[in-house]
């Protein structure tokens, strides 16, 4: 059997991946090398997507395999899928997405002559792919919802047949908060994704998060029925984020509250254009989304299209939401993870978030806060991806952290109303770290070792 060491040193050569891997995943594929179920709690923008991508690459190395082995990767949105499978396929890797139902499959065409092709150039189309593709294991890298896998028979029997017995070498959750946050009441199958455990107790089995505290790790692990688990978790602190916490005015004032938000980042967009920081601000509502598209909208006029044709792909500024269709969050998020996007200002809801990478993010603000501090740090995680000096703003009145506000958690009412302490070490402390990885000036930790550096 092949060493771990070459396993690695082919499994980048094979995804032309010319990086050195930080330890924690070297830590993480050494585990699943060794066949040991694991949860990886690593930082967004950390390459948990690089890690399962590896996968049957290394395992097909050793086991001396004379193709890549088939891993299967849950994830919760159809749309971060989609890109993800674009992006791989544009590298010349097999790789595909199940429909919700299980009913259809989808891949892209990518042109031979690619690999010398400037990434924000590529032009790939989707592409069905067949059943008996998939069967017979055609597409090394698969990916899917958990209701695929519990509601459609056919799909059930694939990965139950001889083929993927023999080459099916790893289950992935993505995400895998998700089974705690949506598993009882919006999507249950979250909830039973234990039973693939149980079905494949001979693969290796990973789940990845950005965000988990040690005791929802042990909730987790049982919940995917793993055994001897392995778990590696990395400081969440993000050092290049500033982070900001404001009030605004209350629920009552809902104009001035809306405007107080959106009108200066209106002033900011039509006076540097494409120079603007690209932000993503996340909107409470649908109701306020539109208002605030409505305020950008009168106040760039003619300015949103940049000089260009007017057609929604040249604005500016764009809307992401459940209810928006599906060609135009396909559009946005293809043009947030090219290194220059022409859009610089998406305002948000909580629908644009997990999986997505978006290199160029400067700046994710809140309208309003999440409800716990795993969203909120799953959120701002989108800023600052490769390095680049970023910005987390929170805005909140006292209507925004009631307790009656559904869900709503103390640890997120107490960090919006730290006046005093570092919001930074407060933030990595709920996750189980008692030190910032932060070591600049404290002007630029957060606002309030920002407002005590400017008081001394």
């Amino acid at each position: 059997m092949a060493s771990f060491e070459h396993c690695v040193k082919v499994s980048l050569t094979k995804l032309k991946a010319n990086i050195e891997l930080k330890q924690q995943q070297l830590d993480v594929l050494q585990a699943v090398f060794d066949g040991k179920d694991t949860i990886a709690v690593l930082p967004t923008g950390f390459g948990k997507s690089l890690l399962f991508q590896m996968l049957p690459y290394l395992m097909a190395e050793k086991f001396g395999k004379s193709k890549p082995m088939i891993v299967i990767v849950i994830a919760p949105i159809n749309a971060i899928m989609e890109e993800q499978v674009r992006e791989l396929r544009a590298k010349g890797i097999m790789a595909c997405s199940l429909s919700y139902s299980g009913s259809g499959a989808t891949t892209f065409d990518a042109e031979e002559d690619m690999e010398d092709t400037d990434c924000d150039d590529k032009v790939i189309l989707p592409k069905e792919v067949t059943m008996k593709e998939l069967m017979d294991g055609k597409y090394h890298i698969i990916y899917t919802h958990p209701e695929c896998l519990f509601q459609s028979k056919a799909i059930a029997k694939m990965i139950r047949s001889k083929n993927y017995q023999e080459h099916l070498c790893g289950i992935v959750i993505d995400e895998v908060h998700m089974i705690l946050e949506w598993g009882p009441e919006f999507r249950p199958k979250f909830e039973r994704l234990g039973e693939l455990t149980c079905l494949h107790p001979q693969i290796a089995h990973v789940a990845l998060t950005a965000t988990a505290k040690p005791e929802s790790i042990n909730t987790l692990a049982q919940s995917l029925m793993y055994k001897n688990v392995t778990v590696v978790a990395v400081n969440p602190d993000r050092p290049n984020i500033f982070i900001d916490v404001r009030n605004r005015p209350p629920n009552i004032r809902k104009v001035e509250k809306y405007n107080s938000f959106i009108e200066p980042l209106a002033h900011e967009l039509d006076n540097k254009m494409e120079k603007f920081p690209l932000t993503i601000a996340y909107i409470e509502n649908l109701e306020a989304l539109g208002y605030c598209y409505q305020v950008l909208n009168s106040t760039l006029k003619e300015k949103q299209y940049n000089g260009k044709e007017h057609i929604p792909e040249n604005r500016l500024f764009a809307q992401f939401h459940t209810d928006y269709t599906a060609d135009m969050k396909k559009h946005i998020i293809t043009d947030l993870c090219k290194r220059t996007p022409t859009t610089r200002l998406i305002l948000a809801t909580v629908a644009l978030g997990m999986g997505l990478n978006a290199p160029s993010v400067e700046r994710v603000m809140h309208m309003r806060p999440p409800v716990c501090l795993e969203n909120y740090l799953q959120e701002i995680g989108r800023a600052g991806r490769t390095g680049q000096q970023s910005s987390a703003v929170l805005f909140f009145n006292n209507s925004d952290i009631a307790s009656n506000r559904k869900g709503m958690t103390k640890e997120m009412v107490d960090f919006c109303q730290n006046t005093e302490t570092c919001l930074r070490l407060q933030l990595v402390k709920y996750f189980g770290f008692d030190n910032v990885l932060y070591s600049g000036t404290k002007e630029n930790c957060c606002k309030n070792c920002r407002e005590k550096f400017k008081a001394n």
